[in-house]
């Protein structure tokens, strides 16, 4: 069902501010909060779970973050900056600059394959359109979810030894005991109700540095030596996570994470 009728919407607030130093000493702040709603994700590759309840469909788009916070700077170290003599030329030229990043995480939603409650005839994994599970609690709370009739998941519940009083961790990001984790009998009425970007994913904080040394010699001619550390702190970013309520042994895991520490070296000669 790829058609021309679904809807979306963007609200935002932004700001920005510069504030600029004597030579090419520079910080600049962005930071954005903002909302954004679809009832599908594209228009090519997704489609709805039931396409007789498209509103069951408006929630988070894929790429909404809630708050994203960008700093990034310049500073031109004064010392010796003429560069005169041997001195000026060892000490002189130094530059420092960096951008942090401070995001938080996207949306994700979770899925349920071969459950197809409401009799609509989607494919699961050979189709755009797949289930949901259904949905007992905050995914977001950790603690027991008495409402799921899942046998696994009463009050002395454990998961693959994850137990459900611990979410946001390397094993339970969320807490899998608030979703449906065994398929249901056909005669459940509609499909699964739980909404698109229910789950609130992992949060993004990166530093990135460099530090450079420009050698002057004449006008035109110039030396860089150049030092780069990207996610100098080394933190673990996490990124995907097992979002599939039929595989109750992995559900809710950490699948992959963003790139650690690299280190960059470089040499230019400007002429």
């Amino acid at each position: 069902m790829i058609q021309p009728r679904f809807n979306s919407n963007y609200h935002s607030l932004q700001v920005s501010a510069t504030q600029r130093f004597s030579g090419a000493s520079q910080i600049q702040l962005a930071y954005t909060w903002s909302k954004n709603l679809t009832d599908n994700q594209t228009d090519r590759s997704t489609a709805p779970q039931n396409v007789y309840n498209i509103g069951a469909e408006y929630g988070r788009a894929q790429l909404d973050r809630r708050h994203i916070l960008t700093l990034n700077y310049v500073y031109e170290i004064p010392f010796f900056d003429k560069q005169k003599g041997f001195v000026g030329k060892f000490l002189g030229g130094w530059q420092a600059s960096g951008i942090i990043t401070a995001q938080t995480g996207l949306p994700f939603t979770p899925t349920f394959g071969g459950f197809d409650a409401a009799g609509i005839g989607f494919l699961n994994g050979s189709s755009p359109a797949g289930g949901r599970p259904y949905v007992f609690g905050d995914p977001m709370q950790a603690g027991p979810v008495a409402a799921n009739p899942d046998p696994l998941c009463q009050l002395t519940i454990s998961q693959g030894g994850r137990a459900a009083d611990e979410v946001r961790t390397f094993q339970s990001w969320f807490n899998p005991c608030a979703f449906q984790t065994t398929a249901y009998t056909a005669t459940a009425a509609g499909a699964g109700d739980a909404g698109r970007g229910v789950i609130q994913g992992p949060a993004t904080f990166r530093v990135d540095f460099t530090l450079s040394k420009n050698i002057r010699f004449t006008e035109n001619l110039r030396l860089q030596l150049r030092g780069e550390a990207f996610n100098v702190f080394n933190r673990t970013n996490f990124t995907t996570i097992a979002l599939a309520g039929s595989t109750p042994t992995t559900f809710g895991q950490i699948t992959g994470t963003r790139d650690p520490r690299v280190l960059q070296f470089g040499i230019k000669f400007y002429f």
